[in-house]
């Protein structure tokens, strides 16, 4: 009986044992196929087992920035011309705009386009504008001689020893003997008159101011239009306002009369008043250059 017990015994713990042992055994590593030394090194440079990312190459430069084409080729100059303040109407010119109508008149716009029933600020050439309220009187001008007195024309006094010659039907283009001319912006420039500078431009000045003796010649410093012959502008006495082109316009201002009227055309050197003291303390000439409506230095423009 104790034999087939130890017998048993025996057999149990042997099974025991190789269970033990099939229980403990570790799995065998599985064996990949297909392989390659590519895949290797990829596994070596990449843990997560993709191809290392590449940017893509930029084969196409960048392009540059083009600004767009200036809409200033359309051509226009704004006017500036000077205007004579006390008028009650304006006919618009080439470059005009409600705004430098407004400014040249010391008005508001909304007042400009008000008194012309204007909806916007669109204006054409050769409109008639309102300037001033209803019921404007303009006030009284100093009356201006259209012709000087043929003595005075005839010989007028210099007070150098290069005088200007004197203007006449048959002279329309004398020009100074001292200096001649000279060529800025397209255009041929001379003297107005001679004499000594009495006031140079700068400051409160916005020309020069030549000195002289009454009835002196006074002659178009350049070729052009008339577009202003009268009294009206307060502190020029009797002015003439020469628009030599889109560009430039010159005035003269104290004259004793004037020999030309708004309207005509003038040579260069042709005479076009006679100096005087008109609206100013003593006798001169005060000679104006404007660029687009703003005052230059004449010297930078006439042979001085």
């Amino acid at each position: 009986m104790l034999k087939k017990t130890a017998f048993r015994s025996g057999l149990c713990l042997l099974a025991f044992t190789l269970g033990a042992c099939s229980m403990l055994k570790q799995p065998a590593a599985p064996t990949e196929t297909g392989g390659s030394s590519a895949d290797s090194s990829a596994s070596v440079d990449n843990p997560y087992g993709t191809a290392p990312y590449t940017p893509p190459s930029t084969t196409a430069a960048t392009p540059t920035y083009a600004p767009p084409a200036s809409s200033s080729v359309n051509g226009y100059v704004p006017n500036y011309s000077p205007v004579d303040i006390n008028a009650a109407t304006h006919t618009v010119e080439k470059g005009d705009t409600v705004y430098n109508v407004a400014k040249r008149f010391q008005i508001s716009q909304d007042n400009l386009r008000a008194w012309n029933n204007l909806a916007d600020n669109n204006i054409h050439i050769g409109q008639v504008l309102r300037v001033k309220p209803a019921g404007y009187v303009a006030p009284a001008a100093t009356s201006v001689a259209t012709a000087a007195p043929v003595a005075q024309v005839s010989s007028p006094v210099v007070v150098n020893t290069t005088p200007v010659a004197t203007a006449s039907a048959s002279t329309p283009t004398a020009t100074v003997s001292a200096g001649g001319s000279r060529t800025v912006g397209g255009i041929s420039w001379q003297l107005p008159t001679s004499g000594a500078v009495l006031q140079n431009f700068g400051g409160s000045s916005k020309g020069i101011d030549f000195g002289g003796n009454a009835g002196q010649a006074i002659l178009a410093a350049a070729a052009g239009k008339v577009v202003y012959a009268g009294s009206g502008l307060r502190g020029y006495g009797n002015l003439v306002i020469i628009q030599h082109n889109q560009t430039y316009l010159t005035a003269y201002g104290h004259n004793q009369s004037l020999m030309v009227k708004e309207g005509q055309e003038v040579k260069r050197g042709q005479q076009i008043a006679t100096m005087g003291s008109t609206d100013a303390k003593r006798t001169q000439l005060h000679f104006e250059l404007r660029e687009n409506g703003t005052p230059m230095d004449p010297r930078k423009y006439l042979p001085m």
